[in-house]
């Protein structure tokens, strides 16, 4: 994934991310704000060697700083903590006392820290007292086997105020895990989306000429206000539909022998007849004389978009009920635009396009038109765009951003 790329998907998946990370402060923060207050208390133990008379050495210290770390965890073996829930009637488990014990060694000392934390400070204090008494009393009762005595330096007393619970912590671990959660999952969205994300993605996958961007259109009311190049000639879509009418000549030649353009898109619902139909406008503005043929003998659409009956058109033609094809031919209210809607519905359209007929309608058009555009199917949902792109002398692909896959 490139600098660009991830800049790309940056911009669009940004208000994900931060969503995420405000979420996670919020919910994290409530959930802190909720947990029962627990509170600390310690115990202060003496570790010393046990020894004969003379001069204590500067060995017998070193010594009795290892027993304090041997004896560190001594305190919470089952033994002990056997002993201390008896001793003191405490409501715990052995399991349940050991996960609310910490026993350590400061460095460099002969001490033993007994901390306990328990949902009451009282609680917590006898806790502590009780567990540094019944090791006390197990390690007297090994005196053979312990060569250290244990001596109790300072006693637990219940704490005036809770733990802290760290909110400010909390709250920014909470937003940095979901942060972290929903970049994983728009990582995971965009790996397996395969869908044509821009022109350029377009341009490498197909090698074909990018002819123009057209930004998606608001909420439609009808067909008819599909035609934005004449709705609202001043538009952005207007100019990008303007645009295309450029590109579309320069590229494919359009003159006296390449008039018969052909306008298909991968799969339904991804623009080709709003393309088909504003680019006739476009060119019927610009002084062209243009014909709108409706080959998608399937779902035909074209009629609603113009405004114009269906009850004949090309397949009327096509099954030879009527040889003329200039009196089936409708002029629309649009500047030097006529339409040829598609006509009655058919069972056999792949075979009635691919036919001689068909190859002689669209030669009278030819002769006809400046400009004759065909709106087909979905190339790759039937094979009628593959049969009328025998015919044509220019091909169009519409592809919807975020919708038409490369696979």
């Amino acid at each position: 994934m490139d600098l660009e790329q991830s800049l790309r998907i940056g911009r669009r998946w940004w208000w994900l991310v931060i969503s995420a990370a405000v979420l996670g402060g919020v919910a994290t923060y409530l959930i802190s704000t909720r947990i029962t207050p627990s509170y600390e208390a310690r115990t202060t133990l003496l570790v010393v060697q046990r020894q004969g008379e003379g001069v204590v050495q500067l060995n017998d210290l070193q010594t009795a700083e290892r027993l304090a770390n041997t004896f560190s965890r001594l305190v919470t073996l089952r033994p002990v903590l056997d002993r201390s829930i008896q001793d003191g009637n405490l409501p715990f488990d052995a399991t349940g006392l050991a996960i609310r014990l910490n026993v350590t060694n400061p460095r460099g000392t002969q001490l033993l820290v007994v901390t306990a934390r328990a949902s009451s400070p009282e609680l917590a204090a006898r806790i502590s007292n009780t567990v540094a008494r019944a090791f006390i009393s197990s390690n007297e009762a090994a005196l053979t086997s312990r060569p250290g005595q244990v001596s109790v330096v300072e006693e637990a007393l219940p704490s005036g105020s809770p733990v802290s619970q760290r909110l400010l912590l909390n709250t920014a671990l909470g937003m940095v895990l979901f942060a972290l959660a929903a970049t994983v999952i728009v990582t995971v969205i965009e790996y397996l989306d395969d869908t044509v994300k821009s022109g350029e993605k377009a341009l490498e996958q197909t090698g074909l000429p990018i002819l123009a961007r057209i930004e998606q259109f608001g909420r439609l009311r009808n067909a008819r206000e599909q035609l934005q190049a004449a709705n609202r000639p001043r538009s952005t879509i207007a100019e990008a539909y303007r645009a295309a009418r450029t590109n579309l000549s320069y590229a494919i030649n359009l003159g006296q022998d390449r008039r018969l353009v052909l306008i298909t898109s991968p799969g339904l619902g991804e623009g080709k007849t709003t393309t088909t139909a504003n680019l006739a406008i476009v060119f019927g503005l610009a002084g062209h004389r243009v014909c709108v043929v409706d080959t998608d003998l399937r779902r035909p659409t074209m009629h609603k978009v113009f405004g114009i009956d269906n009850a004949t058109g090309l397949t009327t033609l096509l099954l030879a009920r009527e040889r003329d094809v200039g009196r089936l031919l409708v002029r629309s209210l649009y500047t030097n635009v006529t339409v040829l809607p598609s006509g009655p519905m058919t069972p056999n359209p792949s075979e009635l396009l691919g036919s001689a007929r068909m190859r002689e309608i669209l030669d009278g058009l030819r002769d006809r038109f400046d400009v004759v555009l065909m709106d087909s199917p979905p190339a790759l949902v039937v094979t009628d765009a593959s049969v009328l792109g025998m015919l044509s002398d220019g091909l169009v692909i519409v592809a919807r951003a975020g919708k038409t896959r490369i696979g």
